[in-house]
This record gives C-alpha cells, structure tokens and sequence, in this order.
C-alpha cells in the first residue's frame, strides 16, 4: 500500500487524512501529522519520501511562532527533486476557500502543487482520492520511465503509427524538463485539463451531438472504450478523457460524411443507427435546435454548443501551446449572466458582442 502524508496545524481537521485514502494492496494510506520547524520538517521527509503530500496553505499553530506556508515547503522540496529525480513526489494543497484564494493570488505558487483543492470539497467528491492515487501512480511510471528514449510518448501511452499525430513540439520538449512534476504539472495543465489533444466527457458528447441527458450514453461510453478511443496514459485512473484523433478516427467509421460537417440531429441519427442505440440529440441552448453544428462543450454550463453562438473566454493561464483550445461561453449563458457566478470573464475582444447579447440585439 502506498504511503501519504497529510500536514496540517488544525487537530480537528485530521479526519481528512481518512477521506484522502483508498482502500486495498494498491490503494493510498495517509497519516496525519501537524507541521515542525521547517528544516526539520523538510529534512524528515526528504528521509522518509512519501508517495504523496498534502499540505494545509498554512503550516503554522495559528499563534505564528512557526511561520510558513505550504509554498515555501513545496518550493524548497521541488529544488532537491530537481537534483535527483528519485525525491519527487507529487505534493496536493488541501485547504480552506480564503486559503485557497490567497494560493490563487500568489502565481509563483501554482507550478508546485498538482492539485489544489478545499477541504469543504474532500467530503462531497469520491473521485478526489482516487485522483490522489493516480497521482501516486503517475509519478513512480514516470520516474521508472525516465530515461527512455522519446518518453512522452510511453508516459501517454501512445501506439507507434500514431506519434506523428501527438508529436507537436512542445509534446516532443517534455523530454526536456528536469524533474518529473515538471512534466507532470504540464501534462495535467495543458493535456488533460485542457481540450486538445484529449476531451472530456462534455466535449466528447458535444462533438458527437448527443444530449447530455438521455438514454444509452454509458453503452457509448463503454464502445468508445472497447474500440480503445479512451486515453489510458499517465495519470488517466483519476483523469477520464479520451483521444481526439481517435474519436475522429472511429467517427470515420459512423458515417461518410465528417461528422463535424453534420447536425446533432444527424450525427445521432447515424450512430444510432449504426451502434444500435437510443441516444437524443443535442440541443443548441441558444437556438433552441438539434439542427445545429454544436462542436464544443461551454465552459461555463457545459452544454454542448456552437462555434457561431459562442464567446471565447478571457484564460489567465498561458496556453503557449497550439494545440490547446481556447474556451469558449455561449451565448445563453452571457445573456442569463451564468458565466459570471462561475468565476469567469470574457475576453476582451468580444466585449462588444457581449453587449450587444446582454442589450437583447442578439435575437435567437
């Protein structure tokens, strides 16, 4: 059983260390312990090397006499793992909303944790341990994987005829990085958390045009997955996602035509067709249709929608990378304010057109 390691100054937040852990030979086992002096701490887990680490914002006993964050700890334990591979360990702040708003003002912090999270979430969401143990998993295949020749292709498990489609530049210049959570915070970043190269469920639904809601999706799921379009790379037991090239692929399968080039009506009408299911069509919020090409998921309420009806998001991440998507907000949700109760902004280019929206001189 792997071995984690949750610190925290507050005894009665120690029941966490149990929500965090899963169960069985392979599973995750954290143990709880409040923070020490920072050299001693730094040193005494240097010397016993979990397999995770999850830190409170805030390592002090809440009196200040320690004095530190969890930035400065991670910081300092990323700079030996970057001397020798063989220490890195992933390293996941669990902490308060306020705490983990100030983490989120504090950008030099955010390339040290491969996941950040509250505590109110840990109780509401099973799948957050299960992602803490892909995380475990991820990074010992990567330290194992190290010195392979073209390692990003064996860390995302890739088949050798298909390498030319992934082979972008900066996919080719994670063999580059020094340090596994390095690659690990790029591929979680840029790959997995990010539509381009691989979907979400969302934006696989969206592409085929089928309804979120409705029959027969788990039974689409499950061909998509026997016709090995899922991804099964690094870190893909916590992450579900699936290969966009190979969803093209076996799309090539379902009708002559593109699929992109048909409506939702059409596109499920063929796959119904053809896999023998009942799925419904997606419905274009904004148009009130299944006679539309809806090709993307929106990133505020997630219903699939259309290029045409839609804004592109303001992303204060850096995405270098071209074959990462933008994001994009449809029209519904600019006109019903939605976007805005889920934290985002728009970009600044399509200001204009969000008045006019808002204003009602966007007629459905």
């Amino acid at each position: 059983m792997y071995q984690g390691i949750f610190i925290d100054a507050i005894e009665k937040d120690k029941h966490l260390a149990d929500l965090m852990s899963t169960k069985g030979r392979y599973g995750l086992q954290f143990t709880f312990q409040k923070p020490s002096e920072f050299l001693t701490l730094t040193q005494n887990l240097v010397d016993h090397q979990p397999d995770l680490l999850a830190l409170d914002y805030r390592l002090n006993n809440r009196s200040g006499k320690l004095g530190y964050t969890a930035g400065a700890l991670a910081q300092q334990l990323r700079e030996l793992a970057t001397d020798s591979i063989a220490l890195d360990f992933p390293i996941v702040l669990l902490s308060s909303q306020d705490d983990l708003k100030a983490f989120c003002n504090n950008l030099t912090a955010h390339n040290l944790f491969d996941l950040s999270l509250t505590k109110e979430q840990l109780p509401d969401d099973t799948r957050l341990s299960q992602k803490m143990l892909s995380l475990v998993k991820g990074y010992k295949y990567l330290i194992k994987n190290w010195h392979k020749p073209e390692r990003w292709s064996h860390i995302l498990g890739l088949k050798t005829a298909e390498r030319l489609r992934i082979a972008y530049q900066a996919i080719r210049e994670l063999d580059k990085l020094q340090a596994p959570h390095q690659v690990a915070r790029d591929i979680l970043r840029y790959v997995i958390n990010r539509p381009g190269i691989l979907l979400d469920k969302d934006n696989v639904l969206a592409e085929l045009g089928i309804a979120k809601t409705g029959k027969d999706i788990e039974s689409l799921l499950e061909i998509l997955q026997t016709d090995k379009v899922m991804y099964t790379g690094i870190f893909a037991e916590g992450w579900t996602r699936w290969w966009e090239h190979r969803l093209e692929e076996w799309g090539k399968g379902i009708s002559d035509e593109h699929l992109g080039n048909l409506t939702a009506k059409q596109r499920v009408s063929c796959l119904n067709s053809k896999l023998g299911l009942k799925l419904s069509p997606a419905k274009s919020r904004w148009k009130k249709s299944t006679d539309t090409l809806v090709s993307f998921a929106c990133a505020s309420c997630h219903q699939p929608t259309e290029e045409e009806f839609s804004v592109v998001a303001y992303d204060p991440l850096p995405y270098p990378y071209s074959f990462v998507h933008n994001k994009y907000i449809c029209f519904s949700c600019i006109q019903t304010g939605e976007f805005v109760r889920q934290g985002m902004e728009v970009d600044d280019d399509e200001k204009s057109l969000v008045e006019s929206i808002q204003n009602g001189e966007r007629q459905k």
